[in-house]
Parts: C-alpha cells; structure tokens; sequence
C-alpha cells in the first residue's frame, strides 16, 4: 500500500455532453518524521570512542520547522564536546546532565536529516 502524503481533489460539472473539471484542490498531510538511530561499534572497551548515527525521516511533503531532538547519554559514556553535526554541518547541541538536545530549524518535504554525535565510554561502578 502507498503512504498518502496529500489529498487532491477535483470536482466536475457535465455541460452540453462534455465534462468541465475544476482545479487541483491539495492538501498536504502533515506525517509525523521516521527515526533511526545506529552505533558505529557493537562492543567497546572503557576509553574507546562510540559514533552514533541518527537519520530523522520525513514522509510528509510539507515543511517541518524547528523540530526537537532528544538523546539521552547512557551511564558509563560522556559526550564528546564539539562532535555533533548535523548533515555533516558541526552544530551546537545543549547538554543538562546528560540529555542532548537540539532543535533542527527544518526539514523539507521528503527529506533526511543526518545527526551524528560521539560518546567517550567511561565505564561505571560495579
């Protein structure tokens, strides 16, 4: 089955055995954005570096603007200061504790937003 992202709609008249159609009325549907989210290294030891990738989605055709991303850093890791890009741009996330925020300013219809951020792992007390 097809994703729907906008609903067209005609009307028509029948005049003097021709049919007359109206414009295009559109809609666009306002689709909630795909995440994923992958780690570079599947095992790791204490000091090495972890490189995760988040791909946000949209399937709608409308613009999206200022879209929130969180990401919480796991216990026995710390945020690698300066790491964060977004499409290969370096942006500035916020860090409280260790939530990652950051804001992407837009999204274009059908398009994809690459974050990319690293992680020192720390380890942790057993």
């Amino acid at each position: 089955m097809a994703l729907i992202n906008k609903l067209d709609n005609i009307a028509s008249i029948s005049y003097n055995g021709d049919t007359v159609n109206s414009n295009t009325a559109e809609t666009l549907l306002l689709l909630a954005p795909t995440i994923t989210k992958s780690v570079d290294k599947a095992t790791a030891s204490v000091g090495e570096t972890l490189t995760y990738t988040v791909v946000i989605t949209s399937v709608s055709l409308a613009l999206i603007t200022n879209l929130p991303f969180t990401d919480v850093i796991p216990e026995g890791a710390t945020y690698v200061t300066d790491s964060f890009t977004v499409n290969t741009v370096a942006a500035t996330p916020t860090l409280t504790g260790n939530t990652l925020t950051y804001t992407l300013p837009s999204l274009l219809g059908l398009a994809i937003a690459t974050i990319q951020f690293q992680v020192e792992v720390v380890g942790g007390e057993i």
